[in-house]
């Protein structure tokens, strides 16, 4: 049996498919960067400052006054938790705005909160590989089990 397709297609294909490899990799290259950068989150009543990087990791803590030293330790402790709670929640918020380019069909949100059906993560995963590949290099029925249609 021979093949009928024309080398210009397999070229084409192949070429398309390093494309968008080169743009998953640079919103990858985005979306680690992003998780570098800190983000600043200051309390309600401007005491305690928390900055925080992508990955919910605390960079640093700052008492932006000594109104602090008058606080009872359960009203201080309870403002530390808060601000961090909402500085947590503030830069998984900015980096889902990039994520959720590279996750496709996948909520960073639902990801970072333990979430995630992985069945329909793999799904996504594997339909995006799918459409990059050249007509006919995976069979239609292949293609209907792999996608995880029924």
């Amino acid at each position: 049996m021979t093949d009928q397709r024309h080398p210009g297609d397999a070229t084409a294909g192949f070429e398309a498919a390093l494309q968008t490899l080169a743009e998953e990799r640079e919103r990858l290259g985005r979306m680690h960067e992003r998780m570098a950068r800190g983000t600043t989150t200051t309390s309600k009543d401007r005491l305690l400052s928390v900055v925080m990087n992508g990955r919910g990791e605390i960079l640093k803590l700052t008492f932006n006054n000594t109104r602090y030293r008058q606080m009872a330790p359960a009203e201080l402790a309870a403002l530390v938790t808060e601000t961090i709670a909402a500085a947590r929640v503030e830069s998984l918020n900015q980096l889902a705005d990039v994520a959720d380019d590279v996750l496709p069909g996948i909520s960073f949100q639902e990801l970072a909160g333990g979430e995630v059906d992985l069945e329909r993560m793999v799904s996504s995963f594997l339909s995006a590989s799918l459409d990059v590949l050249p007509p006919g290099a995976v069979s239609a029925a292949d293609q209907t089990r792999l996608r995880g249609d029924s």
